[in-house]
């Protein structure tokens, strides 16, 4: 029965696909106003960080360009031409975006997408929007550093200071920033602030993949510590097929943000458990990853602002200390300001 469950989904996946790959070039070859922006690598996949930062790039483009038609391009819904079609209706005032997120490392499947857009506008500036990257094959990070560098006019933000440094060292020809994750700017919003009322227990906000730093059976074993506690564990990735994200993408974030606002204090080793958890203003015990994303990316929070509620643990005696401590707060929220969306996503 499953097996019978998962060959319909695929099938319906690629007609899916299908009708968006037709719907994307019926658009690009239809200009409906005098401006563009082009959006690459815009994510169809059920990870709600980078789903989040589509959100967020949404608003801001539509906040900062209002005039203009923004055409999305996942590398799914490609076709051998797109960026040759692309490239055919061009026009002068047009903007080209990379999407932001953990693109650049090894072996990532945006890279191609990436690569294909750099060259196919090798004469056209670029943003590649905020980044974490963490390159290890040598040979790779050859092919991306040279090909990045042939391009003259492209701008690549970091969202880290480990990032920005290696990003300075592979791309001297571009123009390097630095510049906090996009989902931040959620912070402070009260348009995104649930209020529960009722805070119970602790969410275990936890990853299962190779940047896992602690075992499962060590995180385990800190949450049998917490006895006669309400403990949840979820992770920043969820089941919901493609054409879910395109049709209620606000929807199914807005109901993430709803469960991390009803727990006293969130532990994560998931970037975008930080910021989910600051969107809602609940206080966050923060693990360590296998990679510099989680002990580089706190400290975009400066302690005067968000002291109260982000707390790096070193280890998980540690972890255990600080939440203990926060759960003696009953609940108690202390409000975070609108900071990040004041310093870095307003046009100037």
């Amino acid at each position: 029965m499953l097996r019978i469950k998962r060959k319909t989904e695929s099938f319906i996946s690629l007609l899916y696909i299908k009708k968006q790959i037709d719907k994307l070039h019926k658009q690009i070859n239809n200009r409906k106003g005098s401006s563009r922006i082009y959006y690459f690598c815009t994510p169809t996949h059920s990870n709600l960080g980078d789903q989040a930062q589509y959100l967020c790039w949404l608003r801001i483009f539509k906040e900062q360009y209002p005039s203009y038609e923004i055409v999305c391009v996942p590398e799914k819904y490609r076709k051998f031409d797109t960026l040759r079609q692309i490239r055919k209706n061009l026009q002068q005032g047009d903007k080209l975006f990379i999407h932001s997120g953990y693109l650049f490392y090894d072996p990532h499947p945006e890279l191609p997408l990436i690569l294909d857009v750099v060259r196919a506008f090798y004469d056209y500036p670029i943003t590649i929007l905020p980044q974490t990257i963490n390159f290890v094959d040598e040979n790779i990070k050859h092919i991306v550093s040279a090909q990045l560098n042939a391009h003259d006019m492209l701008t690549i933000c970091c969202r880290d200071e480990v990032s920005f440094n290696k990003a300075q060292q592979l791309f001297n020809n571009a123009t390097i920033k630095l510049m906090p994750d996009v989902v931040t700017s959620l912070i402070g919003d009260k348009l995104f602030r649930y209020e529960s009322g009722n805070r119970k227990g602790i969410l275990f906000c936890l990853r299962n993949d190779g940047e896992k730093y602690y075992s499962t059976k060590d995180l385990k074993a800190l949450q049998n510590k917490f006895k006669g506690v309400r403990i949840k564990i979820t992770d920043t990735t969820i089941q919901a097929p493609m054409w879910s994200w395109d049709r209620n993408r606000e929807k199914l974030i807005r109901n993430v943000l709803k469960e991390f606002a009803s727990y006293q204090v969130v532990v994560t080793d998931r970037y975008h458990g930080i910021i989910f958890s600051q969107v809602e203003n609940t206080p966050v015990v923060v693990l360590s990853s296998a990679d510099h994303k989680l002990s580089s990316g706190v400290k975009w929070f400066p302690k005067e602002k968000f002291g109260m509620n982000i707390y790096f643990a070193n280890d998980l005696e540690e972890a255990y200390s600080l939440t203990n401590d926060i759960l003696k707060r009953e609940g108690k929220v202390y409000y975070n300001p609108t900071w990040f969306k004041e310093n870095y996503f307003i046009a100037r």
